[in-house]
């Protein structure tokens, strides 16, 4: 019969208790819309890059930009458009489903609109997208054109139930930054069926010197009315920091009250690489680095190889990068995600 020295007999009960390396839990993966990088299509809209509306949204992409006016000039119009010079844009005229290839194009924002209904309602468990709207002249409330009426556009185009709101992801929370950065972003898996809506301040309106009041410091605002009156549920879009870079721009007129509800940000792709990104990581929020192709070395910028794409968004995942942005047009390369590290 074998005898078993002490020191033996503990070794075999430490083995026993302890797991072995392979048992060891599994580091835990953030499966929320902030957790997964995808990437997105620069002024989805523009007949160059996809002949019809219908392209874009068939085309994988975890994200599609958008340009509207409004009321410009006193128009009473919404116009989608990267010019200031009436509708240009490849959304179809049509009202059923199977004529979104037809039809005429340069449509109104709110036939844009139509259009992405009728893909939603044939495809109702479609992944998540994120619909970033650059307002390029920024609301005219004063004339009917302002937050209250946009996200009542919005609602009325899209319904309510396809929207993610911010009301949804504050929950109980005391802010909407509190809440994100606790965690409370739906899983992407949950969000199947729904649009993420972000608004940011226009090239035109940055550049205007006679409008101070920028589109993301006015629905901040808006936000915070609306918390106040207790009608939060009635906003369907997140303000978006337009030029944010690698250190928190929740500053000056973008600080106080207003800070609390910017958790998207969206930026030059070389601008955030340039440094840290810790506080976007930490803070579990969504960001948006466009000109993904230009990060030296830089990549072609409308069909540059898969893999190409593939190593381009493994590097800005590990950034920080929610969606990573350029005017790329293969599927192979707009339907891509990974982890964001």
């Amino acid at each position: 019969m074998k005898r078993w020295s002490f020191a033996a007999v503990i070794a075999l009960a430490a083995a026993a208790i302890l797991p072995s390396p392979a048992a060891q839990a599994a580091p835990t993966i953030d499966n929320s819309i902030a957790g997964i990088t995808g990437v997105g299509v620069h002024n989805a809209y523009v007949q160059a890059t996809f002949p019809w509306m219908i392209d874009a949204l068939e085309s994988g992409a975890s994200m599609l930009e958008l340009d509207v006016w409004q009321n410009f000039l006193g128009s009473r119009a919404y116009w989608a458009a990267h010019d200031p010079v009436g509708n240009a844009n490849n959304c179809s005229s049509a009202t059923t489903f199977g004529a979104l290839r037809t039809g005429s194009r340069n449509q109104s924002f709110q036939t844009c609109l139509r259009n992405i209904r009728l893909w939603h309602d044939q495809n109702p468990n479609h992944a998540p997208v994120i619909l970033k709207l650059e307002l390029k002249n920024g609301f005219d409330g004063r004339n009917g054109f302002g937050p209250t009426q946009f996200d009542t556009l919005l609602t009325n185009a899209l319904g309510a139930g396809a929207i993610l709101h911010p009301a949804e992801v504050k929950g109980a929370a005391a802010t909407l930054d509190a809440a994100v950065r606790g965690g409370a972003w739906p899983s992407r898996d949950s969000l199947r069926g729904k649009f993420v809506i972000l608004v940011e301040t226009g090239a035109f309106e940055a550049g205007n010197p006679f409008d101070s009041y920028d589109t993301d410091l006015e629905y901040a605002d808006h936000l915070n009315t609306l918390n106040a009156a207790g009608s939060l549920g009635t906003a369907t879009m997140f303000t978006t920091i337009n030029g944010a870079s690698a250190t928190d721009p929740r500053i000056g007129d973008r600080g106080g009250a207003r800070a609390q509800w910017y958790v998207t940000f969206d930026g030059n792709a070389s601008s955030w690489i340039s440094g840290s990104t810790d506080f976007y990581k930490t803070g579990n929020y969504l960001v948006v680095m466009v000109e993904a192709h230009a990060v030296a070395p830089a990549i072609d910028g409308r069909n540059p190889t898969v893999q190409q794409a593939t190593d381009r968004l493994n590097l800005l995942a590990s950034r920080g990068a929610t969606i990573i942005s350029s005017d790329w047009i293969n599927p192979a390369i707009l339907s891509l995600t990974t982890p964001r590290s």
